[in-house]
C-alpha cells in the first residue's frame, strides 16, 4: 500500500513538473527567427585539454619539514602562525624550483584567504615570475575569483575565458563555465554593455563579448538603435582585430538584436555568396525571412541543414526554419518532408549554463506540426508526391498509415485497404473492408447497419489514432495563430473544419441515422435509428464542435419519437 501512494505521489510529481508542450508553428513568430544563443560551451576550443595536478598546499603530507607544516596548517591542522611557516619554509633545505613557487602561491592564497588588501598584487606578482603550469594556471584562477568578488566584470570573465582556451589548465571545464554564469549569467547584463570596449583587446575577447551581449530572449523588446551604432561604431575602429568574415557575422547579429534585419541584409550581401559558417547562414536566412524574402531564405537554410559544420540544434533549426520557408511558399510536399526529418534531430540542450528558456530556437516536443500536416493541411496528393520522390523518407510508415486514413476519408476505400496491408496494419485494413462491404448496400437496412458499425468503432476508422492522443483539440487553433496572414487563416479554418467533420465517425453515423429515419419512417427500424441517434449524438467528441447543430439534432430525433409513440 504505501509503494501505491509512493508511486502514486512520484507520478502526480512529474505530471505536474513536465507540462505537455502544445507549441505549434514556431516558425511564424519573430522570437523564432533570431541569431543562436551564445554560451560558454561555444568558446571551448576542439582542442582544449586540461591537467590534473593537486593545487597548492593540497598534497598529503605528514612530514615535519616546514614546507610539510605549510602545507598542513593550509589544510587547517597546523596551529602554528602562518609568517612563522612561510619564512621557515622559504628558508628550507634542497628546495626544487616547483616547491618555491608553491611556497610563493600559498603566501598569496593565506593573504586573499585573510582578505589582505595585497592579495591581489601577491598573485600578480607571483604570474610574472612562475614557472609551473599548473601553479600559474590556479594563480589564474584565484585572480579571476577576487575580480569577480569585487564586481570587476571583464578582468575576471577575461581570464575565465583564456583559462578555458589553454591547454595547461588545471581548472575543469565544468569549473569554468560555471565561473563564466556566475560573472555574465545569461547576456552579461548591463556590466557587459558598460564594459564592452574593454573586450577589444583579443578576437577572441571580443567575440565573446558581443555574442554573449547580442542573446536573445523571446520576452523582450529590441535592443535600443543607439546600441546596434555603438557596436558598429566599436567594429569598424578594430576591423584590423578580426577577419572580414567575423565582422560581417557579428555585426549582422547585432542587427538582428536590435530588430534590423535589413542591416543584416546589407552587411551579409558580400560574403552570402560562398558563406559556410552555421551562424552566418541562419542570420541570413532569418534577415530574409523576416523581411519577407521567402524564396530566399530556402537557399541557407539549405545549406545550413546540408553542413558538417552545423550542430544538433542548427540542422534543427534549418529543418524548422525550412517547414515556415515551405508554407509560405505553398509547397507542402517540401514542407511536410521537413516536419519528418525535424523529428529525427531533436535538439539536444545538453548540459550547459543557459536555461532551456533562454535557449533562442524553440522546438515543440509535441510534433503537432507534422501531425497536423499528415492528418489535413497537406493533401492526399502531396503525401502521395511525398512517397514517391523520397521512398525512403522518415516515418515512412506512419505516412502511409496517415495516407491509408486520408483515403478512407474520400471514400476511396479500395486504395485505403491496399496501403493498409503493404504496411501491414490488418486491424485498420479489415474494418475498412467491412465498411466499403456495407457502403457498398444502398438500401436503407444497408445505411442502419453501416451506421452502427461506425459507432462500434468510434476513433477506428477515420480517426488518426497514431497522431493524436487525446490532444488533438491543442492543435486545431488556427482561429487564434498570430503569426497567419488573413488568407492563410482563412485556409486554415477550413481544413481544421474538414479535418474533424471527416474524422469522427459518429457525426458520419448521424447523417446516416437520419437518413433512416427518414426513409424508414415510423417503423420499428425507424424509432431504432432515430433512438440511436439521440446516444450517438450525445456521445461525440468534445474535440468535434458543431455545438449547435449537435443539440439541434438531438431536439429533432426527440420531438420525432414523440411525435410517432
Amino acid at each position: 500500500m504505501k509503494r501505491a501512494i509512493l508511486a502514486a505521489a512520484l507520478l502526480l510529481g512529474m505530471v505536474w513538473a513536465c507540462a505537455f508542450d502544445v507549441s505549434l508553428r514556431q516558425y511564424l513568430q519573430k522570437s523564432f527567427w533570431q541569431p543562436f544563443s551564445k554560451t560558454g560551451n561555444d568558446f571551448i576550443p576542439k582542442t582544449s585539454t586540461e591537467i590534473q595536478a593537486p593545487f597548492a598546499g593540497m598534497t598529503d603530507d605528514d612530514t615535519p619539514t616546514p614546507l610539510g607544516k605549510l602545507r598542513r596548517a593550509y589544510q587547517g591542522t597546523e596551529d602554528t602562525p602562518v609568517e612563522k611557516l612561510l619564512a621557515a619554509a622559504r628558508k628550507g633545505p634542497n628546495l626544487s624550483p616547483n616547491e618555491k613557487e608553491e611556497i610563493e602561491l600559498l603566501d598569496a592564497k593565506f593573504a586573499m584567504r585573510d582578505g589582505t588588501a595585497k592579495a591581489k598584487e601577491k598573485f600578480r606578482h607571483f604570474l610574472r615570475t612562475a614557472r609551473t603550469p599548473e601553479y600559474s594556471s590556479e594563480a589564474r584562477g584565484w585572480l579571476a575569483r577576487m575580480h569577480f568578488l569585487d564586481g570587476e566584470q571583464s578582468a575576471a570573465g577575461k581570464i575565465y575565458l583564456d583559462e578555458l582556451r589553454r591547454s595547461d589548465s588545471i581548472l575543469s571545464r565544468e569549473v569554468l563555465l560555471n565561473s563564466l554564469h556566475l560573472t555574465y549569467g545569461y547576456d552579461g547584463g548591463s556590466k557587459l554593455q558598460e564594459q564592452l570596449e574593454d573586450y577589444f583587446d583579443t578576437p577572441e575577447h571580443a567575440q565573446f563579448a558581443l555574442q554573449l551581449l547580442t542573446n536573445p530572449r523571446s520576452d523582450s523588446s529590441p535592443a535600443s538603435p543607439e546600441m546596434y551604432t555603438r557596436i558598429q561604431t566599436l567594429l569598424a575602429k578594430h576591423k584590423a582585430l578580426l577577419r572580414s568574415e567575423k565582422v560581417a557575422t557579428l555585426g549582422m547579429r547585432a542587427a538582428l538584436w536590435t530588430g534590423n534585419p535589413a542591416g543584416a541584409l546589407k552587411l551579409a550581401a558580400p560574403a552570402a555568396r560562398n558563406a559556410a559558417d552555421p551562424d552566418f547562414l541562419w542570420m541570413l536566412a532569418t534577415a530574409q525571412f523576416l523581411t519577407k524574402s521567402y524564396a530566399a531564405a530556402e537557399t541557407p537554410l539549405l545549406r545550413l541543414w546540408n553542413s558538417r559544420q552545423a550542430t544538433q540544434n542548427q540542422h534543427a533549426a534549418a529543418a524548422y526554419g525550412l517547414c515556415g520557408v515551405y508554407m509560405k511558399l505553398g509547397n507542402r510536399v517540401e514542407q511536410l518532408r521537413f516536419a519528418l526529418l525535424l523529428n529525427g534531430v531533436r535538439p539536444d540542450y545538453g548540459v550547459d549554463f543557459a536555461r532551456v528558456e533562454d535557449q533562442s530556437i524553440y522546438f515543440a516536443s509535441s510534433g503537432f506540426d507534422r501531425n497536423m500536416l499528415l492528418d489535413a493541411e497537406a493533401s492526399i496528393d502531396d503525401i502521395q508526391t511525398l512517397l514517391t520522390k523520397y521512398p525512403n523518407i522518415a516515418d515512412k510508415r506512419l505516412v502511409q498509415y496517415s495516407l491509408a486514413i486520408r483515403l478512407g476519408r474520400d471514400d476511396r476505400y479500395t486504395e485505403a485497404i491496399e496501403v493498409f496491408d503493404s504496411i501491414p496494419a490488418p486491424l485498420r485494413a479489415g474494418r475498412m473492408r467491412k465498411v466499403a462491404a456495407l457502403q457498398a448496400d444502398s438500401s436503407t437496412e444497408g445505411k442502419y447497419a453501416l451506421a452502427v458499425f461506425l459507432t462500434e468503432n468510434d476513433e477506428r476508422i477515420y480517426f488518426n489514432d497514431r497522431l493524436w492522443d487525446g490532444y488533438q483539440t491543442y492543435a486545431i487553433v488556427g482561429e487564434a495563430e498570430a503569426g497567419f496572414t488573413k488568407a492563410e487563416r482563412d485556409r486554415q479554418l477550413a481544413l481544421e473544419r474538414k479535418l474533424r467533420d471527416e474524422q469522427e465517425e459518429r457525426w458520419h453515423a448521424w447523417q446516416l441515422f437520419r437518413q433512416v429515419v427518414q426513409e424508414a419512417g415510423p417503423t420499428p427500424l425507424g424509432k431504432q435509428a432515430a433512438q440511436r441517434a439521440i446516444v450517438n449524438l450525445r456521445r461525440i467528441s468534445q474535440r468535434f464542435g458543431r455545438e449547435a447543430d449537435i443539440r439541434a439534432g438531438d431536439i429533432e430525433m426527440s420531438r420525432w419519437l414523440r411525435r410517432n409513440r
